[in-house]
């Protein structure tokens, strides 16, 4: 059975111990507290108790044995344990970041998939509220990547995602429609909720970012 371990309990991290355990995952969680332990009662899941930058607890909860770990914590405890977990060999690192300004570059040169709360919130508003929303990633003096959601009345809706890219002169190496993530070489047609990844250079990615939604 595949293992997962998650890393801080929460209303979060319990609905996800309940969605791994649904898909066939054996799931342990590591609280930090007692207090913090009474909230992974009912989530069928191996709950262990003591401070998980504790390489022994980490140890414990089944670091060694699973594909992926799941960190709910603050940033920098988060950031702490993703190293060691990184160290160990874990394939798949997820970490939920509060303070993306100050974290998230951090994790993504680990190596770990960072989720800014935040930004997963205003992108699920804008999709149900069909609002454009976009998200700069990424910026120096002559390349930019944003994140882009597709709203209702883009432009580029029905338009295959290889020919937008071409007239833009950028690329958009990945699209994610629903829980699918696409490679941008298949011939995909663009469509209203849409996550689109765009990368180029900065002149060109403003431009296609303005027309795109």
């Amino acid at each position: 059975m595949r293992k997962a371990l998650i890393v801080g309990i929460n209303d979060i991290s319990t609905v996800v111990a309940k969605l791994l355990v649904s898909n066939g995952y054996e799931v342990s969680m590591i609280a930090n507290n007692e207090n913090e332990a009474r909230l992974g009662r009912g989530v069928p899941a191996y709950v262990y108790v003591g401070d998980p930058r504790d390489e022994s607890i980490l140890r414990n909860a089944g670091v060694d044995e699973s594909e992926v770990v799941i960190l709910s914590m603050d940033d920098e405890s988060n950031l702490e344990v993703a190293r060691a977990a990184k160290s160990r060999g874990v394939p798949t690192i997820i970490a939920l970041v509060s303070n993306k300004e100050r974290y998230l570059d951090a994790f993504i040169e680990l190596g770990v998939y960072a989720i800014p709360i935040v930004d997963a919130i205003l992108s699920k508003i804008a999709h149900y509220l069909k609002l454009p929303f976009k998200q700069l990633l990424y910026s120096d003096d002559k390349v930019q990547a944003y994140y882009v959601v597709i709203s209702s009345d883009s432009p580029y809706i029905n338009q295959e995602v290889k020919d937008v890219a071409r007239k833009c002169g950028v690329a958009i190496p990945l699209i994610i429609r629903g829980e699918d993530v696409i490679i941008s070489d298949e011939e995909v047609r663009i469509e209203a909720g849409d996550k689109l990844f765009i990368v180029g250079a900065s002149d060109s990615v403003v431009r296609c970012v303005e027309k795109i939604y």
